[in-house]
């Protein structure tokens, strides 16, 4: 495969895989309750709902950019044929992928998840995940050059 299109898939997958985990991280919190939407379902929102919703959008771009800078660093470290970075990423990986399943199994079985601020919160987090995403896979790959 051509070595361009071979490095603009590697770049696309980072940032699939940062959005991945910026949503495994939103549907946790979503989870416990302390989502991005603890603002939005009271008008009269206190300091402890406005907090938690600081914490979720801080986090859910936290997870966005290590998840798309980690996915980047591990395809690198793969096509250079680093096997400790290479088994070390995978088990990553591996774990980011089980936490997402158990996460969205739990949420499947849960009976408030739905409406209009659901919908806002979610397209938020998918929001953040990609900027994020694309600033880590972003790095890697601008670090991965100068080495």
């Amino acid at each position: 495969m051509d070595t361009d299109t071979l490095r603009r898939l590697h770049y696309a997958a980072a940032i699939a895989c940062g959005v991945f985990a910026a949503l495994v991280v939103h549907i946790v919190f979503s989870v416990f309750g302390v989502g991005l939407d603890a603002v939005l379902r009271d008008a009269a929102a206190g300091h402890r709902q406005q907090l938690a919703s600081a914490l979720a959008w801080w986090a859910i771009g936290a997870a966005g950019f290590v998840g798309g800078w980690g996915t980047g660093a591990y395809l690198i470290a793969a096509a250079r044929e680093r096997d400790f970075v290479y088994r070390l990423a995978r088990g990553f990986l591996i774990a980011v992928v089980f936490v997402a399943a158990t996460a969205g199994g739990i949420v499947s079985k849960s009976e408030s998840v739905g409406g209009t601020v659901d919908v806002i919160a979610d397209l938020t987090a998918l929001g953040i995940g990609m900027i994020c995403a694309f600033c880590g896979a972003r790095l890697a790959y601008l670090n991965a050059e100068q080495v």
